[in-house]
């Protein structure tokens, strides 16, 4: 609907998220009341995602001139899903103000920006006021990139993303107090339940009702209206009611990685709950709970994001009931004293402080926890735990059985037959992988910006997850967009070897003349013409990489028009079969004459789709089919599989016609 109304509209929408500081201002997810002045309804209502100039306020009321774009996110097969994301918090558009256009933004002095501001007061400077932040506001900005790696490492990041556990912990508060007050008259019997959804329902509210949290409040609803209802069910029934409810609710959940952690979660733990009910001690049902949801939720782990950490055990088996009995119910009464009084708020703080203590000596020991995983490893736990779970259904012999059938299965699979090129959905920039018997050589790495890159969340996931060994780095040239990821690879892969144009510590030689072998490809290196101080576009390394079969692939870098010329003049051996396409597919590269000399059948452009560029030029991508070429880019088929065998080439994309969900249509072409 939004889009019927042109792409700059005047909106009137409500902040229902934590703005957070980009480089061109501001951005969060607000929810539109009215366009041009006309009202929605609650069930037109869209969601989308406003950069502004301004930092806005959860519960503000603002007005704006906007400029309305469709989703566009990057596609891999590993990595994060940006289009998946937003799908699962009903997110439809982006929306950016416009330059030096006028806006208004109601003032907001409500409770909950009263307890953020005197929260930020009495936190300030605290190493630890990301991490309360998060816990009491769901506003995970102020988290440090140092104190995330360590959170993953020890794999305690869900203490410190409102869940289900967070609203758990609330509900069970609640009814703490509940069951006091419903001593006091048969009336009250049923307060304990009535005031633990209370609680709960207020710290979804202090959240800003994120998905996570409503849907962690659906579940407490369904929960609690069972138990008032007098229904007995099973605890299987009760899951499958729980789920469907919330699907019914919800139905976009079913997109949402934290939505299946958070439910397997709770399934693993009725699950183990149910088979050491027979043990007499209490702290050895507890032991053996927490021990079968670490194990039982690796595989879970690994699936999703493609490796474990090593050390959760010990990490939550101390710092779940540390949170939930001390932690969490110690942050409630401070918000309980900085709405009534002031006067007790700095001893409470200065108590979770000390609280937080023991965290943050035990994060620093989980350097290094993280283990990546590769799909045989992970099959391989999903299989066990499967079976595990279903062995009182199968006889034990038959689940003997079945795992040695899989595991034959796995050891003789046929391995992929020749070698080849994966190039990576990275947005503006360039990232390839060159395959060949488990073993990986990267061309270039993507970009990186301030807490990350794409070596980190795409191209090492993906090393771990085929099981591949990076055996060498080559860089075509040093700006960000190619090369902005090479320290990740360099401390991952000491043993590697590099190359680039320009002179960098440890790297040999990208010069033309160059050529060396690598297993059965050989490598000749065509541009530039010597070692420079600064590479840039024109002195990308241009390397031509062709094997025993006599197939080639040209990668070019962002070689310019001169560069061009010069590399192709009085040369008559350029002919590739796959050629990747000069500077994202821009009008000062991909000459006619270099064109021509090169000739490939396929040529492929990693560009980002509805860039700032506007790449690639339409009368680049016009050249290359003119001449018979077959166009390809990353900005419509995400990440493109060129696979090389004895007498053919094959080329499989990521996004097509037969694998294109329908949310990723309708948020790509902006229709709702």
């Amino acid at each position: 609907m939004i889009f019927k109304f042109g792409a700059n509209i005047t909106i009137t929408a409500k902040v229902d998220s934590f703005f957070k500081a980009n480089q061109s201002g501001y951005s969060g997810t607000v929810k539109i009341i009215q366009i041009n002045n006309r009202p929605l309804s609650w069930f037109q209502q869209p969601r989308v995602y406003l950069r502004a100039p301004i930092e806005l306020r959860n519960g503000q009321v603002a007005r704006f001139k906007v400029a309305i774009k469709p989703i566009y996110g990057v596609l891999n097969e590993v990595g994060y899903d940006f289009e998946k994301q937003v799908i699962s918090q009903r997110i439809v558009a982006r929306a950016s103000v416009l330059p030096k256009s006028s806006f208004v933004v109601s003032s907001y002095t409500g409770i909950k920006d009263k307890l953020y501001r005197h929260l930020a007061l009495l936190s300030a400077d605290s190493p630890i006021q990301g991490l309360v932040f998060a816990l009491v506001f769901g506003d995970r900005s102020k988290i440090s990139a140092e104190q995330w790696q360590q959170l993953r490492d020890s794999g305690l990041a869900h203490l410190v993303a409102i869940s289900g556990l967070h609203i758990g912990i609330a509900f069970g508060v609640g009814f703490f107090i509940g069951s006091l007050v419903g001593r006091g008259h048969r009336w009250l019997l049923w307060s304990p339940w009535l005031m633990g959804f209370g609680v709960a329902w207020s710290y979804a509210w202090l959240a800003g009702f994120t998905l996570p949290t409503q849907r962690a409040l659906m579940m407490c609803a369904i929960q609690v209206i069972l138990l008032l209802a007098q229904v007995k069910v099973s605890s299987v029934w009760r899951i499958i009611v729980t789920l469907a409810g919330v699907l019914l609710l919800d139905p976009f959940a079913s997109y949402s990685s934290s939505f299946w952690l958070s439910f397997l979660a709770v399934v693993m733990v009725i699950v183990f709950a149910h088979s050491v009910m027979n043990i007499r001690h209490a702290w050895q049902k507890a032991l053996l709970i927490q021990l079968g949801m670490s194990i039982g939720m690796l595989p879970v782990t690994g699936w999703f994001f493609s490796g474990i950490s090593v050390g959760s055990f010990l990490f939550n088996l101390f710092f779940i009931p540390w949170f939930s009995f001390l932690l969490v119910p110690l942050v409630f009464l401070l918000l309980m004293t900085l709405l009534l009084t002031s006067g007790f708020s700095g001893w409470l703080w200065q108590a979770i402080v000390l609280g937080f203590t023991p965290l943050q000596w035990a994060l620093p020991l989980a350097k290094g926890g993280w283990l990546p995983l590769s799909q045989t490893l992970i099959g391989i736990m999903m299989v066990i735990v499967g079976l595990w779970l279903i062995r009182h259904v199968v006889r034990r012999s038959m689940l003997g059985l079945l795992l040695l059938l899989w595991l034959l299965h796995e050891a003789f699979a046929k391995p992929e037959e020749g070698w080849n090129i994966h190039v990576l959905d990275v947005g503006h920039g360039l990232a390839l992988l060159i395959e060949q018997q488990g073993h990986a050589v990267v061309y270039d790495t993507g970009s990186s910006w301030t807490h990350g890159s794409y070596a980190q969340s795409l191209i090492l996931p993906m090393l771990a997850r085929r099981g591949w060994q990076l055996d060498g780095v080559i860089l075509s040239h040093t700006d960000n967009d190619h090369s902005g990821g090479r320290q990740w690879l360099e401390e991952s892969a000491p043993n590697a070897w590099l190359r680039a144009s320009q002179r960098l510590t440890g790297y040999q030689p990208c010069v033309a003349g160059s050529h060396w072998w690598w297993k059965a490809l050989r490598f000749d290196v065509l541009w530039p013409p010597a070692m420079v101080t600064r590479a840039n576009n024109q002195y990308s390394c241009v390397v031509m990489v062709s094997d025993l079969n006599g197939h080639r692939v040209l990668l070019t870098g962002d070689i310019d028009a001169v560069g061009e010329w010069l590399l192709s003049r009085g040369r008559d051996d350029l002919h590739a079969d796959v050629m990747l396409v000069p500077h994202h597919g821009s009008r000062t590269s991909s000459t006619r004459h270099f064109v021509e000399k090169v000739h490939p059948n396929w040529a492929i452009a990693s560009v980002e789709k509805g860039g700032q560029w506007r790449l690639p030029s339409k009368n680049i991508v016009n050249l290359y089919r003119s001449l018979d070429s077959v166009w390809l880019d990353t900005a419509d088929s995400g990440q493109i599989t060129v696979n090389f065998q004895t007498s053919k080439i094959t080329i499989t994309t990521k996004r097509s016609d037969a694998n294109q969900p329908w949310y990723r249509q309708m948020l790509r072409n902006g229709v709702e």
